[in-house]
């Protein structure tokens, strides 16, 4: 797990969360600090997570049911599944650039290709765009690859990762001539805004850029063989790991200032202004390598997961994965990447979402259901305990959608929405920590007013064959052992089960 977090923890989004709080007037220690806060914070409901996957041995699909329904958990599957596919294209679009600095180093013509050939409210040149389709092209190969072999690609990626860092935040440091008076001025919000908002701006994206692993964690440590592992692995190397990360994206904004007389926040506007023409090839070919690792195990796997949940009778995982790279290329992330501001709005909104789900599934686990624990058999048992009312828990949805509703303004702030109430916005400044306290709180109160099923007299199986590991497609028998007659759609149920296990990341 700890191997994790230094390859995954690595990426072009990362790095940019603290050097567009930088180009936005942000001091870049204070960059750096409101990374460390976010990264904290962050950590807390990853380290639970991780615990879930791990006592359970279940994946998020199969564990979200327990709080929102054998049929609700569709939804909460469709509300991770999005943030997926829209990082997957950013990850490609920023890869492009780091295709494009191989390109240029090699032939420095390129970078003179059809300059004009494509208006600059495209948000995208024409190099741009042929780089992206070649990255594009480059990551399909790798989604179809198995597990197994990813593992050591993984593991490579991590060996990489610490010599990169290294050279980068040697080269940082050198171009800037030390740590310049930048790093002790005052901060100076661009836009009207304040210091402790854009602080909390950059708090809040800082989450955003992990908020995926507090649902996607339990995934990968499911496998784990220490509960003790899974929890505390999050605690420690991702705060850790992920600021470092970050703190190399602002010493690179902060270099590219001195040198070419503006923020560079984007690492690969940086990398593709190298004179050096070994330096810039070597720089973005690790750049490639690492993207592509980051988007099959972080966006294109969690997505296939989530398909093979929504859709288990038309789709796998490998056809989830390419799925998603489809799309991606659809949904022309360049747009997203056009600003800073533009960026950081994308990531603070969406964090809305996914904190209503974690502050939803973490109370229904730790505090409704302590003590109890979660049947897991029941988990794919049509009619069972986490059928609720029509396979929905309308406690959970009900906390979910509440929860959300003080922090709308703030998000058509965002869209480009006027709003003059300043506490307003310095509230969804702070959405994540505050989302994810509304939810969990709400979702106790409705479960204290109308409580939910905890327990059965049913033994539970499912629980049996996943902790002791035996082949989990013995669970095919465990319905007719169940009261009553299970219904049409168990057979779905099941091909899910068998899917989810047998595929998720290791």
């Amino acid at each position: 797990m700890g191997l994790f977090w230094i390859a995954e923890g690595f990426n072009a989004a990362q790095l940019q969360v603290s050097s567009s709080a930088f180009s936005l007037g942000l001091n870049p220690g204070l960059c750096v600090l409101a990374c460390f806060v976010g990264n904290v914070i962050v950590s807390l409901p990853c380290a639970a997570s991780g615990y879930l996957g791990s006592k359970l041995g279940t994946n998020f699909p199969g564990t979200v049911r327990a709080s929102f329904g054998m049929q609700g958990s569709k939804w909460a599957m469709i509300v991770r599944a999005v943030p997926c596919i829209i990082y997957y294209g950013i990850q490609v679009s920023l890869a492009g650039q780091a295709v494009q600095a191989c390109t240029t180093a090699i032939w420095p013509s390129f970078a003179n290709w059809k300059v004009n050939a494509i208006p600059a409210s495209a948000n995208i040149t024409a190099q741009q765009i042929l780089c992206f389709v070649i990255f594009w092209l480059l990551s399909l190969p790798f989604l179809y690859l198995p597990i197994k072999t990813l593992r050591f690609l993984f593991v490579a990626k991590s060996i990489l990762v610490p010599l990169y860092w290294t050279a980068m935040f040697t080269w940082s440091v050198t171009a800037a001539g030390g740590f310049p008076d930048v790093w002790r001025m005052p901060s100076v919000p661009l836009d009207g805004m304040s210091v402790g908002y854009l602080f909390g701006v950059c708090v809040n994206a800082a989450i955003s850029g992990n908020a995926t692993f507090a649902v996607n964690i339990m995934d990968i440590s499911r496998h784990s063989k220490s509960d003790r592992a899974a929890w505390v692995t999050q605690l420690f190397a991702l705060p850790i790991l992920v600021t470092l990360t970050e703190l190399l994206g602002c010493t690179m904004a902060v270099a590219s200032s001195v040198l070419y007389g503006e923020v560079q926040w984007n690492p690969l506007v940086v990398i593709n202004n190298f004179e050096n023409r070994p330096g810039k090839f070597f720089a973005g070919a690790l750049f490639v390598f690492f993207n592509i690792m980051t988007n099959v195990t972080g966006n294109s796997i969690p997505l296939a997961n989530d398909l093979t949940g929504l859709f288990p009778k038309y789709i796998n995982i490998r056809r989830g994965q390419f799925i998603c790279a489809v799309v991606s290329f659809a949904i022309c992330p360049w747009e997203i990447q056009a600003k800073a501001t533009t960026f950081l709005a994308f990531m603070g909104a969406y964090t809305l979402f996914l904190g209503a789900t974690t502050g939803v599934m973490m109370t229904d686990y730790f505090w409704v259901r302590r003590g109890y624990g979660i049947n897991i058999s029941h988990l794919f048992k049509p009619r069972g305990i986490y059928w609720y009312n029509y396979g929905c828990n309308w406690r959970a949805f009900v906390a979910w959608f509440v929860a959300l509703a003080p922090f709308i303004p703030g998000m058509l702030q965002g869209m480009g929405v006027r709003i003059i109430n300043k506490g307003i916005l310095n509230l969804y400044s702070w959405n994540y920590v505050l989302v994810v306290t509304f939810s969990g709180l709400l979702y106790v109160v409705f479960a204290m007013i109308s409580p939910v099923p905890v327990r059965t007299d049913d033994e539970d199986l499912g629980k049996l064959y996943l902790i002791d590991g035996l082949d989990p497609e013995v669970v095919t028998g465990v319905s007719s052992r169940f009261e009553g007659k299970a219904d049409e759609g168990s057979d779905i149920e099941k091909k899910n089960y068998r899917s989810e296990s047998s595929s998720a990341i290791v």
